[in-house]
């Protein structure tokens, strides 16, 4: 049945990271002590005492089940196993001719005094360790937006300690960030905050009785900015001829990520989902709530059929937005024949959707058993173009 309803299907909602993209990431750019480089710069170009905090707020806060392992053959890519955005991270830490295996061996995860784990409400994920000297040091790294927000500080020129005031985030965005997510580019900042029992620098918290760690906001914040990396992850090649096919059978692909707006901007053009001059409709999921919702915060059709059939792209968007939205083209009278719909997901949170949804693509590969129970068809090579094929 899930293949019949397949062939008339009208629209496709599409994950992007592994569906759209090849899901093989690499740090290309990256912005360091005040030093914007498009290619990995030699570890000896990095004020030393910067270099040596990076990399080990690198090793040291990703799940140490992430790992990049040489290739089966000669000349073969490197094998990235776990965390797709960490062994990317890793993987900048190799190519600066460094071992995070080594951190790693001489900080366990025993050693660890407290870990906040990546979720897509926080956008980040903190590692507490003991700090050579005394205290506490917390390793923070996350969606550069948000984790810039909790900075405080940033290193400069030279290495040099500055304030990093308001002023200069928004310069970092508009000089950095943003030229690096209009490359299609995922931006990811990694900082650190050091707590010491003894005289505390300025960037530094002196405490007295342990440290309330529940208190989290209070914890991760006047963070120290070190780096930013931008992150490729390319489009698969296959795919804009995938989605050129679905456009000429009347089919309508979205895409639907927890990406930031230019990032995914910039991939669905180089896929083909938004064409030059289309009065095509991008939104982030804040907005997308804004604008379908009524005063009591609601969720309504008519404001959803004023939306859904010009949006091409939903940004920074969560499981919920990703429903709401399925649930809202299955169920508009806009068209006098209802839209069916097949929905891509491959995380856990995507249950909802691909429920709702008349047909649901799980990934096989890299997709969770949530995603595969709540799916009709299980892709078995997570690859949109075996979305056109069905």
């Amino acid at each position: 049945y899930a293949c019949e309803t397949m062939g008339n299907a009208t629209a496709i909602c599409s994950d992007k990271t592994g569906t759209l993209t090849t899901n093989r990431m690499t740090v290309v750019q990256s912005y360091v002590c005040s030093q914007h480089h498009r290619s990995t710069p030699k570890y000896e170009v990095i004020p030393s005492s910067v270099a040596d905090i990076l990399i080990k707020g690198i090793s040291i806060n990703s799940s140490y089940t992430s790992r990049v392992l040489p290739g089966e053959n000669p000349g073969d890519l490197p094998k990235q196993v776990g965390n797709k955005t960490e062994c990317a991270l890793l993987g900048f830490v190799l190519d600066l001719k460094r071992s995070y295996q080594e951190i790693r061996d001489a900080m366990t995860e025993e050693m660890f005094h407290r870990v906040y784990t990546f979720n897509s409400v926080r956008k980040s994920m903190s590692t507490v360790v003991p700090r050579e000297g005394g205290g506490y040091r917390i390793y923070t790294k996350g969606a550069s937006e948000i984790v810039m927000k909790k900075c405080s500080f940033i290193y400069g020129k030279d290495g040099h300690l500055d304030h990093f005031s308001r002023q200069m985030q928004e310069r970092l965005v508009r000089d950095v960030i943003e030229p690096m997510a209009c490359e299609g580019l995922r931006t990811i900042s990694v900082a650190y905050r050091d707590f010491v029992p003894g005289k505390a620098e300025i960037n530094q918290v002196h405490f007295d009785s342990e440290p309330n760690w529940e208190d989290e906001d209070n914890i991760i914040s006047n963070l120290t900015c070190i780096c930013i990396v931008g992150i490729e992850d390319p489009v698969r090649p296959e795919v804009p001829d995938a989605i050129k096919k679905c456009q000429r059978a009347g089919i309508t692909v979205r895409m639907v990520t927890g990406d930031n707006i230019n990032t995914a901007r910039s991939i669905a053009g180089k896929c083909g989902i938004l064409k030059q001059g289309d009065n095509s409709l991008i939104l982030e999921g804040q907005e997308f709530n804004r604008r379908v919702r009524d005063s009591s915060g609601k969720i309504q059709q008519k404001l959803i059929d004023k939306v859904w059939p010009n949006l091409r792209v939903l940004a920074r968007s969560s499981p919920t937005d990703k429903y709401i939205l399925v649930k809202g083209i299955i169920e508009s009278k806009v068209n006098t024949a209802r839209e069916v719909v097949a929905v891509t997901g491959d995380g856990t949170n995507d249950g909802p959707a691909l429920k709702m949804a008349d047909v649901g693509f799980a990934m096989g590969i890299a997709g969770t058993d949530v995603a595969k129970e709540a799916s009709d068809i299980i892709l078995t090579d997570d690859n949109f173009t075996s979305i056109v094929k069905a």
